[in-house]
């Protein structure tokens, strides 16, 4: 029997009759093994993989569930370590990338954590991890930016846009050009002082127009795609001489044509991303890297992020609504 003591509240993916639902129960805590942190949740980021409800999406990426609780990201107060711990201790304010975060309480694998900079709040540490890997990996571990080089990033105004916009700006890219189906995203990214160098308006304007404009016909080095779909044309026509195109996101679709003879002319490389395959070290890396390379331009207030809302645990579902609208500019965060 599950006492107060060894309880907790969570969000919890119910399946019925072929369709899912999000609904908060009392489950028992997790159950640390060698190696992992449990972890008190002060804020939990919600994520487009969330929507799908498919709980275990990074597997690699935390630790496994005793109940489908849904969540990616997570920041919180370690209350526990496990066997073979010794970098982290009861007190320690960490934030990860990992599994069941939409609870009062998670475990992850030490390894896989980053410190929260004393200066962070809780609800911008807890929507950190996710975009801030993510556009790290995409730019730096996989593209190999450097100083100089111009970038493009599709759909800037979501979460990873964000990060891959400022992330980019701070390793000396120049132009960062953005694009969004908005104009008034575009503006509140604008005036938040969050705008890419040169904001393309796609409602409005035809990107490889402005990609070319704003490289005196050059073309776009590197190239982050959240979209898919129709959208690798688009990229592979802006790209340079030797351009990268990284491919995160598959909003707009999974398939697309490719013109190969684009392709090889301009000896482009297609790189594809994702954490849902990649192995405990490979994600441990990452953290690593992106802790201290960026993390200090996030303490120092040179890497900031808007939080467009706020739900309570029990207001989970209503979460899921609102990103569902995609009304919403930056994060979206559940407190437990």
């Amino acid at each position: 029997m599950t006492t107060v003591h060894d309880s907790m509240r969570a969000a919890v993916v119910i399946e019925e009759a072929g369709a899912k639902r999000i609904e908060c129960r009392t489950v028992p805590r997790p159950i640390l093994t060698e190696g992992e942190l449990l972890v008190r949740v002060h804020a939990a980021g919600l994520n487009r993989a969330d929507l799908a409800m498919n709980v275990g999406h990074f597997r690699s990426a935390g630790a496994a569930l005793g109940y489908a609780i849904p969540g990616v990201e997570f920041a919180g107060e370690v209350v526990e370590v496990g066997e073979g711990v010794t970098r982290f201790s009861a007190g320690d304010r960490v934030m990860a990338m990992g599994q069941g975060a939409f609870a009062e309480f998670a475990k992850i694998h030490h390894r896989l954590v980053m410190r929260v900079p004393s200066p962070m709040a809780w609800i911008q540490a807890g929507t950190a991890p996710v975009a801030l890997m993510t556009a790290y990996d995409a730019l730096i571990t996989r593209a190999g930016l450097k100083s100089g080089e111009s970038v493009l990033v599709q759909a800037a105004s979501s979460g990873v846009g964000i990060f891959a916009t400022q992330i980019a700006r701070l390793k000396g890219a120049h132009p960062v050009m953005g694009t969004s189906s908005s104009e008034s995203k575009l503006a509140a990214l604008a005036a938040a002082s969050l705008a890419p160098d040169i904001s393309i308006d796609t409602s409005k304007q035809d990107t490889v127009e402005a990609v070319m404009a704003a490289t005196q016909g050059r073309g776009s080095d590197v190239s982050i795609d959240m979209v898919g779909g129709p959208t690798l044309d688009i990229h592979l026509r802006a790209a340079a001489l030797r351009g990268r195109i990284v491919c995160v996101g598959r909003m707009g679709g999974a398939r697309a044509q490719l013109d190969f003879d684009l392709l090889a002319l301009r000896r482009l490389t297609l790189i594809g991303v994702t954490f849902r395959t990649r192995t405990l070290d490979e994600i441990a890396a990452i953290a690593t890297s992106a802790s201290a390379d960026i993390l200090p331009d996030a303490a120092a207030g040179r890497l900031r992020w808007p939080v467009d809302k706020a739900f309570a645990l029990e207001q989970a579902p209503e979460a899921y609504q609102w990103m569902r609208s995609n009304s919403h500019l930056g994060k979206l965060v559940i407190t437990p």
